[in-house]
């Protein structure tokens, strides 16, 4: 008799039972990589892969994982030049320096470091999980900008020693007997904290998707293991060469030539890797070159492979572009206050079944040529559907506008002829982003809100908690009533 098994990481192994002695079996098992080399691999493997890889993880797992690897090992061997310059700048090898003036100076860094990092959580915390691949990117950038500012802190602090009474006369506002080193160490610090908070979001939600296969389930504490594993030996390996290399570097010119090159291969092999991470979860601007591509008559592939290669790293999250020109042909703010919006009566009424209102900002207008400023108003209730749906219908509408399908410009006759098609046309959009692989859930709670004698019930999507986010923070208002039996607009509420 024979068995056969597959392991999680879907090795194939045979197992035959041979006939023994009464009451005994003998067991002989065969697997398909019996090598020596194979069991070594096999072992290397295990430790630091996922288990179950390659099933476990998604398909552009591996590829920015080796990227990654590589952009590691640059960044350990800037770091130690970076380390060198800070010691310095501490006041190892000057004799008239003294550890209290260290300690204190590393007091200061971290101060600067620990405020650093409270501001920037509250400002940018929100907006780590849905611009995941931008904030990767840019915490990278912040690195080695913090890196540049500690290497070169020798070099400006020699020259402000050079040069400090002309220097203080053009910058009164600097304390005196301050070293301007203090001011650079400081600078840093306040960097890193910016890399810290931009790299720790932005590295979880991609870990995120990794833990998401397209078959099967994955285990984000494992992925997240075997990467601190990576990083780790990454890390030893960087300061192992680094430590041969770096005490050649004896000369500025050899010292910065070196730097700038290994920040250059990081930042670029940082951004080839976040390039090719192909995220199966909508932010607003996949979801606006999801939503265009659906509506161009040019190309037809909404798939997420497809437009990961169309989606722009560094750019703002509320700008609306046409497809296939790219061109920025409007912008969206979400989660605005009536006061920032041209209180339009008519407008409020097209919308009084909506769990949102889209409008026109006050200072801007559809006039040919212009770039059109909108804002989305949130009512009480509304949930990430309701956003997903305001999002895609202001893009129609912008869309409509810049192709000079209408022959209005004014808003709300443009809403109207947009939303003659508009919901049709967003229910066969869901069915396809569902076809080409994007993670969407259902609605599973049949939410409704009351307005006069009908019923709204929320848009037949509900994405799950971490597969769709479009506003960046918490809403700046929240609309929670709207009386149009009045003639003035004076009984809105906000909140």
């Amino acid at each position: 008799m024979e068995v056969t098994e597959r392991d999680e990481a879907g090795n194939v192994v045979r197992i035959r039972i041979k006939s023994s002695t009464p009451g005994l079996v003998a067991f002989d098992t065969k697997e398909n990589n019996t090598s020596s080399r194979a069991s070594f691999l096999s072992f290397i493997a295990k430790v630091f892969l996922p288990a179950g890889y390659p099933r476990s993880v998604s398909p552009d797992y591996l590829r920015y994982q080796v990227l990654n690897a590589a952009q590691a090992f640059c960044s350990s061997l800037a770091s130690l030049l970076s380390s060198r310059a800070t010691l310095e700048g501490y006041g190892v090898g000057n004799a008239s320096a003294s550890s209290t003036n260290a300690l204190l100076l590393t007091v200061l860094q971290d101060m600067s470091n620990r405020l650093t990092t409270i501001v920037a959580a509250y400002y940018f915390g929100s907006s780590l999980l849905p611009e995941a691949k931008t904030y990767r990117f840019l915490a990278d950038l912040l690195n080695d900008t913090a890196v540049i500012i500690d290497t070169l802190s020798p070099l400006l602090a020699s020259l402000y020693d050079s040069y400090s009474p002309t220097f203080m006369a053009t910058t009164p506002f600097l304390p005196p007997k301050v070293p301007l080193r203090v001011y650079t160490l400081c600078l840093s610090a306040l960097i890193r904290a910016l890399c810290g908070i931009a790299a720790g979001g932005s590295k979880t939600a991609i870990t995120m998707h990794f833990a998401t296969p397209l078959e099967g389930v994955g285990d984000l504490g494992d992925l997240n293991a075997k990467d601190s594993s990576k990083e780790t030996v990454l890390a030893l390996l960087g300061m192992l060469i680094g430590t041969v290399v770096v005490p050649y570097l004896t000369t500025p010119w050899s010292t910065y030539t070196v730097l700038f090159t290994l920040v250059f291969i990081h930042l670029f092999i940082n951004y080839i890797g976040v390039r090719g991470v192909i995220l199966r979860s909508l932010n607003r601007q996949r979801a606006c070159l999801a939503w265009m591509t659906f509506k161009s008559k040019h190309d037809l592939n909404n798939t997420p492979t497809h437009l990961a290669t169309l989606e722009r790293i560094l750019t703002y999250s509320d700008i609306i572009q046409d497809y296939p020109s790219r061109t920025v042909i409007g912008r969206c703010a979400m989660g605005s206050s009536f006061a920032a919006c041209d209180p339009d009566p008519d407008i409020l009424y097209i919308f009084r079944h909506k769990r949102y209102i889209l409008c026109l900002d006050r200072k801007s207008s559809f006039v040919h040529g212009a770039i059109p400023q909108l804002h989305i108003l949130l009512k009480q209730g509304y949930n990430a559907a309701d956003q997903l749906h305001a999002w895609l219908f202001a893009c129609e509408v912008t869309r409509r506008f810049a192709s000079g399908m209408t022959g209005t410009a004014a808003l709300g006759p443009l809403i109207q002829e947009a939303l003659s098609t508009f919901d049709e046309d967003y229910s066969i959009f869901l069915k396809d982003l569902q076809k080409h692989g994007w993670i969407t859930v259902p609605l599973t709670a049949d939410e409704s809100i009351n307005n006069e004698d009908n019923e709204y019930h929320s848009p037949p999507l509900l994405p799950g908690s971490h597969t769709v986010s479009f506003s960046v923070g918490v809403p700046k208002s929240v609309v929670v009533a709207v009386d149009l039996s009045s003639s003035t607009l004076d009984s809105k509420k906000e909140r």
